[in-house]
């Protein structure tokens, strides 16, 4: 993780608590989940750019391909899951690939300036509390 970050066991623990929740979302039965529904794609692509570039905002660059590893394979097996379920989800390759889209999308995002963005949220913190 990234030495330098005030509070980065708390960056962590809320990126696994998202990770948990994402993760229990899918596999929900549909009839259970009472959300707006948008494009099933379109909801993977954001879960996806969203988790992965959270984790990527705490860890080093030379990380990042574990980062995307972890993410991808985690989608891979939400997929597996969901086609085992027999409860209202199905298994859809498109998915995995929405889920891709979104992984890059977030890799390149993180090697931009805004790839900082916990250091900023905790120079904001420390300006908020004096």
């Amino acid at each position: 993780m990234q030495g330098d970050l005030r509070f980065s066991w708390m960056w962590l623990v809320l990126g696994w608590v998202f990770v948990i929740a994402a993760i229990a979302l899918n596999l929900m039965p549909l009839q259970t989940i009472s959300m707006p529904s948008w494009n099933d794609k379109f909801e993977h692509t954001l879960g996806y750019l969203l988790l992965t570039f959270w984790f990527c905002g705490i860890y080093q660059r030379n990380r990042y391909w574990l980062i995307a590893s972890w993410m991808l394979g985690m989608g891979v097996l939400v997929e597996v899951l969901q086609g085992m379920m027999h409860l209202g989800r199905q298994a859809d390759i498109y998915d995995v690939y929405a889920d891709i889209v979104g992984i890059s999308g977030a890799l390149l995002l993180a090697l931009t300036p805004l790839g900082r963005w916990p250091y900023w949220v905790e120079k904001l913190l420390s300006k908020v509390n004096g």
